[in-house]
Protein backbone atom coordinates (compact mmCIF):
# COMPACT_ATOMS: atom_id res chain seq x y z
CA UNK A 1 0.00 0.00 0.00
CA UNK A 2 1.37 3.37 -0.69
CA UNK A 3 1.03 6.01 1.26
CA UNK A 4 0.61 9.60 -0.11
CA UNK A 5 1.07 12.61 1.82
CA UNK A 6 -1.57 16.17 1.69
CA UNK A 7 -0.18 19.03 -0.42
CA UNK A 8 -0.31 21.04 2.66
CA UNK A 9 1.87 17.96 4.63
CA UNK A 10 4.24 18.14 1.15
CA UNK A 11 5.11 21.04 0.95
CA UNK A 12 5.83 21.88 4.44
CA UNK A 13 8.42 19.19 4.44
CA UNK A 14 10.03 21.04 1.24
CA UNK A 15 10.25 23.95 3.32
CA UNK A 16 11.77 22.43 6.50
CA UNK A 17 14.19 20.49 3.90
CA UNK A 18 15.92 24.00 2.96
CA UNK A 19 18.48 24.92 3.97
CA UNK A 20 19.64 28.99 5.26
CA UNK A 21 23.46 29.83 4.39
CA UNK A 22 24.73 32.97 6.04
CA UNK A 23 27.00 34.79 3.41
CA UNK A 24 29.44 37.88 4.26
CA UNK A 25 27.12 40.48 2.63
CA UNK A 26 23.88 40.17 5.21
CA UNK A 27 22.93 43.84 5.80
CA UNK A 28 20.29 46.16 5.73
CA UNK A 29 18.51 46.57 2.01
CA UNK A 30 16.33 49.66 1.89
CA UNK A 31 12.97 47.78 0.93
CA UNK A 32 12.46 49.77 -2.42
CA UNK A 33 15.73 48.28 -3.52
CA UNK A 34 15.26 44.30 -2.27
CA UNK A 35 14.93 42.45 -5.32
CA UNK A 36 14.43 38.44 -4.62
CA UNK A 37 16.38 36.14 -7.35
CA UNK A 38 15.73 32.50 -7.50
CA UNK A 39 18.69 30.68 -8.70
CA UNK A 40 17.21 27.68 -10.29
CA UNK A 41 20.48 25.46 -10.57
CA UNK A 42 20.69 22.31 -12.37
CA UNK A 43 21.68 20.73 -9.02
CA UNK A 44 20.44 23.27 -6.31
CA UNK A 45 17.70 26.13 -6.03
CA UNK A 46 18.87 29.15 -4.17
CA UNK A 47 16.82 32.38 -2.81
CA UNK A 48 18.93 35.65 -2.63
CA UNK A 49 17.56 38.84 -1.64
CA UNK A 50 19.67 41.63 -2.04
CA UNK A 51 20.58 44.75 -3.80
CA UNK A 52 22.75 46.46 -6.23
CA UNK A 53 23.56 50.52 -5.78
CA UNK A 54 26.10 53.01 -6.72
CA UNK A 55 28.55 49.82 -7.25
CA UNK A 56 27.57 48.08 -3.62
CA UNK A 57 26.22 44.56 -3.67
CA UNK A 58 24.64 43.55 -0.59
CA UNK A 59 22.76 40.73 0.63
CA UNK A 60 20.96 38.50 3.14
CA UNK A 61 21.25 34.98 4.07
CA UNK A 62 21.20 32.56 0.90
CA UNK A 63 18.23 30.02 1.08
CA UNK A 64 19.44 26.73 -0.42
CA UNK A 65 17.21 23.65 -1.62
CA UNK A 66 18.94 20.67 -3.40
CA UNK A 67 16.57 19.42 -6.35
CA UNK A 68 18.83 17.48 -8.51
CA UNK A 69 17.49 18.49 -11.45
CA UNK A 70 20.21 18.00 -13.78
CA UNK A 71 19.96 14.02 -12.44
CA UNK A 72 16.14 13.71 -13.73
CA UNK A 73 16.82 15.21 -16.90
CA UNK A 74 20.04 12.85 -16.85
CA UNK A 75 17.58 9.80 -15.66
CA UNK A 76 14.03 10.17 -17.36
CA UNK A 77 15.67 12.26 -20.75
CA UNK A 78 13.38 15.32 -19.48
CA UNK A 79 12.03 16.95 -16.05
CA UNK A 80 9.64 14.30 -14.86
CA UNK A 81 5.88 14.95 -13.38
CA UNK A 82 6.97 14.42 -9.69
CA UNK A 83 10.00 16.69 -10.49
CA UNK A 84 7.63 19.25 -12.09
CA UNK A 85 5.41 19.03 -8.85
CA UNK A 86 8.20 19.85 -6.49
CA UNK A 87 9.75 22.80 -8.75
CA UNK A 88 6.62 24.26 -8.14
CA UNK A 89 5.43 23.51 -4.83
CA UNK A 90 9.86 25.10 -4.03
CA UNK A 91 9.15 28.04 -6.32
CA UNK A 92 5.48 28.91 -4.25
CA UNK A 93 7.36 28.66 -1.25
CA UNK A 94 10.75 30.41 -2.01
CA UNK A 95 8.33 33.49 -3.14
CA UNK A 96 6.85 33.50 -0.21
CA UNK A 97 9.38 33.91 1.65
CA UNK A 98 10.49 36.63 -0.42
CA UNK A 99 7.73 38.85 0.38
CA UNK A 100 7.96 37.79 3.57
CA UNK A 101 11.70 39.31 3.61
CA UNK A 102 10.19 42.95 1.60
CA UNK A 103 11.31 41.96 -1.69
CA UNK A 104 9.41 43.90 -4.01
CA UNK A 105 10.20 41.96 -7.31
CA UNK A 106 10.92 38.42 -7.49
CA UNK A 107 12.84 36.89 -10.19
CA UNK A 108 14.41 33.67 -11.81
CA UNK A 109 17.00 31.86 -13.89
CA UNK A 110 17.10 28.39 -14.87
CA UNK A 111 20.17 27.01 -15.83
CA UNK A 112 21.49 24.20 -18.01
CA UNK A 113 19.29 21.67 -17.30
CA UNK A 114 16.31 23.70 -17.75
CA UNK A 115 18.29 24.43 -21.40
CA UNK A 116 18.88 20.70 -22.11
CA UNK A 117 15.62 19.45 -20.71
CA UNK A 118 12.87 19.32 -23.74
CA UNK A 119 10.48 19.79 -21.45
CA UNK A 120 12.26 22.57 -19.65
CA UNK A 121 9.96 25.42 -21.32
CA UNK A 122 6.78 24.16 -19.08
CA UNK A 123 8.86 25.02 -15.62
CA UNK A 124 8.27 29.14 -17.03
CA UNK A 125 4.42 28.42 -17.07
CA UNK A 126 4.88 26.26 -13.07
CA UNK A 127 6.74 29.65 -12.50
CA UNK A 128 4.24 32.11 -13.38
CA UNK A 129 1.44 30.27 -11.99
CA UNK A 130 3.28 30.21 -8.63
CA UNK A 131 4.11 34.14 -9.83
CA UNK A 132 7.98 34.01 -10.06
CA UNK A 133 9.12 35.82 -13.42
CA UNK A 134 11.37 32.97 -14.43
CA UNK A 135 13.72 32.87 -17.92
CA UNK A 136 15.55 30.14 -19.01
CA UNK A 137 19.73 31.51 -19.56
CA UNK A 138 20.68 30.33 -22.81
CA UNK A 139 24.96 29.82 -23.09
CA UNK A 140 25.38 33.75 -23.31
CA UNK A 141 22.87 34.82 -21.15
CA UNK A 142 24.34 32.66 -18.38
CA UNK A 143 27.74 33.79 -19.26
CA UNK A 144 26.60 37.25 -19.18
CA UNK A 145 25.15 36.69 -15.79
CA UNK A 146 28.29 35.16 -14.67
CA UNK A 147 30.36 38.23 -15.50
CA UNK A 148 28.44 40.33 -13.80
CA UNK A 149 28.13 38.01 -10.42
CA UNK A 150 32.50 38.07 -10.56
CA UNK A 151 33.12 41.74 -12.17
CA UNK A 152 29.92 43.82 -10.75
CA UNK A 153 29.74 45.09 -14.06
CA UNK A 154 33.62 46.27 -14.09
CA UNK A 155 35.50 45.55 -17.51
CA UNK A 156 38.51 43.60 -17.84
CA UNK A 157 37.81 40.51 -15.29
CA UNK A 158 38.40 36.71 -16.59
CA UNK A 159 35.97 34.39 -14.87
CA UNK A 160 35.20 30.83 -14.34
CA UNK A 161 32.12 30.01 -13.03
CA UNK A 162 32.29 26.13 -12.29
CA UNK A 163 28.85 24.89 -11.64
CA UNK A 164 27.04 21.33 -11.59
CA UNK A 165 26.67 20.45 -15.16
CA UNK A 166 28.63 23.20 -16.88
CA UNK A 167 31.75 25.63 -17.13
CA UNK A 168 31.17 29.12 -18.15
CA UNK A 169 34.23 30.86 -19.27
CA UNK A 170 34.05 34.35 -19.78
CA UNK A 171 35.53 37.71 -20.59
CA UNK A 172 34.83 41.19 -21.10
CA UNK A 173 36.89 44.02 -22.80
CA UNK A 174 35.81 47.16 -23.91
CA UNK A 175 32.33 46.41 -23.65
CA UNK A 176 32.45 43.32 -25.40
CA UNK A 177 32.02 39.83 -24.12
CA UNK A 178 33.30 36.67 -25.12
CA UNK A 179 32.46 33.20 -23.58
CA UNK A 180 32.75 29.91 -23.92
CA UNK A 181 30.43 26.88 -22.42
CA UNK A 182 31.38 23.65 -21.88
CA UNK A 183 29.70 20.04 -19.91
CA UNK A 184 32.46 19.97 -17.91
CA UNK A 185 30.70 20.47 -14.44
CA UNK A 186 31.37 18.75 -11.40
CA UNK A 187 28.84 16.39 -11.35
CA UNK A 188 29.09 15.38 -14.98
CA UNK A 189 33.68 15.24 -14.25
CA UNK A 190 33.29 13.49 -11.05
CA UNK A 191 30.74 10.94 -12.28
CA UNK A 192 32.85 10.40 -15.69
CA UNK A 193 36.81 10.63 -14.43
CA UNK A 194 37.12 10.10 -10.67
CA UNK A 195 34.01 7.89 -9.03
CA UNK A 196 35.37 4.23 -10.31
CA UNK A 197 39.08 5.74 -10.46
CA UNK A 198 41.58 4.34 -8.07
CA UNK A 199 44.43 6.21 -9.32
CA UNK A 200 44.71 9.82 -8.51
CA UNK A 201 46.84 10.78 -10.88
CA UNK A 202 45.48 8.75 -13.68
CA UNK A 203 41.57 10.90 -12.83
CA UNK A 204 43.21 13.85 -12.24
CA UNK A 205 45.20 13.71 -15.89
CA UNK A 206 42.17 12.71 -17.68
CA UNK A 207 40.06 15.60 -16.85
CA UNK A 208 43.12 18.23 -17.33
CA UNK A 209 43.16 17.11 -20.76
CA UNK A 210 39.42 17.36 -21.43
CA UNK A 211 39.67 21.05 -19.53
CA UNK A 212 42.80 22.02 -22.06
CA UNK A 213 41.01 21.11 -24.80
CA UNK A 214 38.48 23.70 -23.81
CA UNK A 215 41.07 25.91 -22.71
CA UNK A 216 42.94 26.05 -26.23
CA UNK A 217 39.53 27.62 -27.62
CA UNK A 218 39.35 30.43 -24.70
CA UNK A 219 42.49 32.70 -25.49
CA UNK A 220 39.90 35.54 -24.71
CA UNK A 221 40.31 34.32 -21.22
CA UNK A 222 44.61 35.54 -20.84
CA UNK A 223 45.72 39.11 -20.22
CA UNK A 224 42.80 40.58 -17.99
CA UNK A 225 43.20 42.39 -14.66
CA UNK A 226 42.09 39.55 -12.52
CA UNK A 227 41.04 36.40 -12.72
CA UNK A 228 37.41 35.06 -10.91
CA UNK A 229 36.01 32.53 -9.53
CA UNK A 230 32.52 31.97 -9.31
CA UNK A 231 31.03 28.72 -7.40
CA UNK A 232 34.66 27.26 -5.76
CA UNK A 233 33.14 28.06 -1.98
CA UNK A 234 32.72 23.69 -1.52
CA UNK A 235 36.01 23.24 -2.59
CA UNK A 236 37.47 25.99 0.19
CA UNK A 237 35.21 24.07 2.90
CA UNK A 238 36.04 20.68 2.32
CA UNK A 239 39.86 20.90 0.74
CA UNK A 240 41.09 23.75 2.19
CA UNK A 241 38.96 23.84 6.17
CA UNK A 242 37.86 27.37 5.75
CA UNK A 243 34.28 28.93 5.53
CA UNK A 244 36.08 31.94 3.88
CA UNK A 245 35.25 32.41 0.55
CA UNK A 246 34.48 35.83 -0.82
CA UNK A 247 37.66 37.63 -1.63
CA UNK A 248 39.67 34.73 -0.62
CA UNK A 249 42.63 34.78 -2.86
CA UNK A 250 44.60 31.25 -4.07
CA UNK A 251 47.71 31.54 -5.73
CA UNK A 252 48.88 28.88 -8.39
CA UNK A 253 51.38 27.23 -5.76
CA UNK A 254 49.07 26.96 -3.64
CA UNK A 255 46.61 25.15 -5.81
CA UNK A 256 49.20 22.94 -7.25
CA UNK A 257 50.43 21.71 -3.67
CA UNK A 258 46.84 21.00 -2.39
CA UNK A 259 46.53 19.00 -5.50
CA UNK A 260 50.07 17.30 -5.49
CA UNK A 261 48.73 16.15 -1.65
CA UNK A 262 45.91 14.49 -3.51
CA UNK A 263 47.85 12.96 -6.77
CA UNK A 264 50.56 12.06 -4.22
CA UNK A 265 48.67 10.21 -1.85
CA UNK A 266 48.60 7.00 -3.58
CA UNK A 267 45.39 4.93 -4.66
CA UNK A 268 44.47 4.15 -0.68
CA UNK A 269 44.41 7.76 0.13
CA UNK A 270 42.40 8.52 -3.22
CA UNK A 271 40.15 5.95 -1.51
CA UNK A 272 39.93 7.51 1.87
CA UNK A 273 39.47 11.24 0.22
CA UNK A 274 36.25 10.05 -1.73
CA UNK A 275 34.41 8.93 1.48
CA UNK A 276 34.82 12.53 2.07
CA UNK A 277 31.30 14.84 2.46
CA UNK A 278 30.74 16.31 -1.03
CA UNK A 279 34.28 15.66 -2.12
CA UNK A 280 32.30 15.36 -5.51
CA UNK A 281 31.80 18.90 -5.73
CA UNK A 282 35.39 20.01 -4.65
CA UNK A 283 37.57 17.97 -6.16
CA UNK A 284 36.52 18.64 -9.85
CA UNK A 285 36.62 22.25 -8.42
CA UNK A 286 40.40 21.80 -7.25
CA UNK A 287 41.71 20.48 -10.63
CA UNK A 288 40.17 23.22 -12.99
CA UNK A 289 41.05 25.74 -10.47
CA UNK A 290 44.83 24.32 -10.62
CA UNK A 291 45.26 23.88 -14.27
CA UNK A 292 42.64 27.24 -15.68
CA UNK A 293 44.56 29.39 -13.58
CA UNK A 294 48.24 28.38 -14.99
CA UNK A 295 46.49 27.89 -18.60
CA UNK A 296 45.38 31.33 -18.71
CA UNK A 297 48.70 32.66 -17.45
CA UNK A 298 47.52 34.05 -14.11
CA UNK A 299 49.54 33.56 -10.46
CA UNK A 300 46.42 33.60 -8.30
CA UNK A 301 42.61 33.24 -8.70
CA UNK A 302 40.21 35.36 -6.72
CA UNK A 303 36.69 33.91 -5.37
CA UNK A 304 33.45 35.62 -4.66
CA UNK A 305 30.44 33.66 -2.56
CA UNK A 306 27.98 35.38 -4.96
CA UNK A 307 25.88 33.08 -6.80
CA UNK A 308 24.76 33.39 -10.53
CA UNK A 309 21.40 34.56 -9.34
CA UNK A 310 22.55 37.59 -7.23
CA UNK A 311 23.51 38.50 -11.71
CA UNK A 312 19.46 39.13 -11.50
CA UNK A 313 19.88 41.83 -8.90
CA UNK A 314 23.69 43.20 -10.15
CA UNK A 315 21.89 43.46 -13.41
CA UNK A 316 18.77 45.49 -12.08
CA UNK A 317 20.71 47.55 -9.99
CA UNK A 318 22.86 48.82 -12.90
CA UNK A 319 19.64 49.47 -15.33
Amino acid sequence: MVTRKSPLIALASIIAAAVLVRGVFSQSIPQERAICAIDMGSNTFRRIVGSFHNGQYVQRPIEKKAMGVGDDVAQHGRISEPKLTEIGAVLSAFRSSCLRDGATRVVAVGTAAFRDAPNGGRVRGIAATAGVDMEIASERRESELAYLVASLGRDDHAVIDHGSRSIELVSKSAGTLSYLVSSLGYRVAYEKFFAAESDPKAAVSRYRDQLGRQAAKASFMKGKKTLVGVEFGEMIEVLFGSADVEKRVLTRQQLRDRLAQITEGGQSGFITLKQTTDIDRALPRLVAAEFLTAAFGYSSIELTERELGSGLIIEAGIR
